[in-house]
Order: structure tokens, then C-alpha cells, then sequence
């Protein structure tokens, strides 16, 4: 039986280049801005509409793009710049995300919360869909609402021990840091 989650992907051969981010945006607000999307039935994801870069909600830029570092030499010296380049393997599963977000508790989503290593030490609910390397990453807002941090396509062997070490982690019970952490 064909899961729900991933039985489709948006065919991005069929999109003008020119036209790629206005199509994807399009997938976006259908499933986050014109509708709300809930995690458990009963925890908004908010798309933080109020923050905006080029028209465009900044997660959208999160979900499509990817942070490239790119070497320009400025007269004698070399500077590192951050760049956001289109990412077409994530582009091309953004349909997945709500799926998966309604879908958290089938078997193919491997759920787990994750300290992270920022400022604030945030605890992050991590969604991975293990068997099709993609992961949704979401940050707790308040009591009912949340926000989707990012998601990708996992395309490299060292993420894919990372969340597997990670998800064991958080199923072992052993990190006091998570212990009463869960959002439901």
C-alpha cells in the first residue's frame, strides 16, 4: 500500500526557471496561508506571515532554497559570502511537508525532540521520514501554536547517522534534557 505522505512529488522539469519560486510559493500558501495546517489536531503552524523577504514568507525561503558559501576574492583577499541557492530536491517534496506534519504518528515518521546547540538551546521537534531521507524541522511558539523551522531532502551519509543517533537518543529516555519535553 502507497503511503499518503509521499506518493507524489512536484515535477519541477515542468516550470520555467523564471517561474520556479511564484509556482512553489503558490504550494505554499495552499498548505500553510490560505489554510491552517495543525500538528496533532490541535497545534497551529504558524507561517509567520508578518516576516517577509521579497514577498514571500522567510520559511518559504527555508523550504526551497539552500545556504551556499561562496569564495569572492575583494581585491587582494578572499571573503566567504552566504548565499541562498534554489534547492530542487526539497523544492520538489513541499507537498510532503503537511502530510507529514498530519501524519507525524504513522510508522514511516520517525518523530523525536532535539537540543540544539543555538543560543537559546532550543528543543525542536524533528519529523524524518526516514525511508525517503527528508526530515521537517519544527520550534514550539506557545501552548498551541508552532512554527516550521525548515525541511530537507537528507543527502548526505553523515546526516542520516546524525538523526538516527539522534532519534535513539531521544527514545532511550536517558537525556535529562528531554525527559517531559513532548508538545502532546
Amino acid at each position: 500500500m502507497e503511503s499518503v505522505v509521499f506518493s507524489e512529488i512536484i515535477d519541477l522539469d515542468t516550470i520555467e526557471i523564471t517561474e520556479l519560486f511564484d509556482v512553489l510559493y503558490d504550494y505554499f500558501c495552499e498548505n500553510f496561508v490560505d489554510k491552517k495546517t495543525y500538528l496533532n489536531s490541535n497545534i497551529y503552524i504558524n507561517p509567520k506571515s508578518n516576516q517577509k523577504d521579497d514577498g514571500k514568507e522567510l520559511v518559504f525561503w527555508h523550504l526551497t532554497t539552500r545556504e551556499t558559501k561562496i569564495q569572492k576574492k575583494v581585491g587582494n583577499r578572499w571573503i566567504v559570502e552566504k548565499e541562498r541557492l534554489p534547492d530542487y530536491r526539497r523544492s520538489e517534496r513541499l507537498v510532503w511537508i503537511k502530510k507529514i506534519i498530519e501524519n507525524h504518528a504513522i510508522d514511516e515518521v520517525k518523530m523525536f525532540y532535539h537540543q540544539e546547540t543555538n543560543v537559546t538551546k532550543d528543543i525542536r521537534l524533528y519529523l524524518w521520514l526516514k525511508d525517503y531521507d527528508f526530515v521537517v524541522i519544527l520550534q514550539k511558539l506557545g501552548k498551541s501554536s508552532s512554527y516550521l523551522v525548515t525541511s530537507f531532502y537528507v543527502d548526505r551519509e553523515g546526516k542520516r547517522q546524525e538523526y538516527q543517533k539522534r532519534y535513539k537518543n531521544y527514545n532511550s529516555k536517558k537525556d535529562v534534557k528531554l525527559i517531559g519535553c513532548e508538545w502532546f
